[in-house]
């Protein structure tokens, strides 16, 4: 088992608003994807994440959970160009890697915007960065 996968609870973010303007999401999802990941800090039951990875089938699955129940899964081949539909209904094309057991590193390109980041797990601790049009937000998360 790699070290990032399993279930996280958010526990901080920062910029998360300036960063779904710089990717130009619409609201209302922009407004409803925000409030639930203010709850998330408070309640943690209210948003979790988790992170599974493939080996044998060189995938990683990324699922978002609300209030306990599934509502987004994103699933990506290693190492290749893939296509996704995104928690807004956009389609971007992307890639990730696997770097160690510990460490995701992405790059996504939806309509005309560009971004990169990582999930980087230490210990307990889940890290995400990512940054488009200049600007960057982080998530923290613990594992549960």
């Amino acid at each position: 088992m790699a070290a990032i996968e399993g279930k996280w609870k958010l526990i901080s973010s920062s910029n998360i608003a300036e960063f779904h303007d710089a990717i130009k999401t619409a609201e209302p999802f922009k407004s409803k994807l925000l409030e639930m990941k203010e709850a998330g800090k408070t309640d943690p039951d209210s948003y979790l994440e988790e992170i599974e990875v493939d080996l044998k089938e060189n995938k990683v699955v990324r699922r978002i959970f609300v209030k306990g129940e599934k509502k987004f899964e994103m699933e990506f081949d290693i190492g290749k160009e893939n296509e996704i539909v995104g928690p807004d209904g956009r389609t971007s094309k992307g890639r990730c890697d696997l770097v160690g057991d510990n460490r995701i590193t992405f790059t996504n390109k939806v309509e005309d915007v560009e971004m990169q980041g990582q999930m980087e797990a230490k210990d307990k601790t889940l890290t995400v960065t990512i940054t488009a049009n200049g600007v960057s937000a982080t998530e923290i998360f613990t594992k549960i």
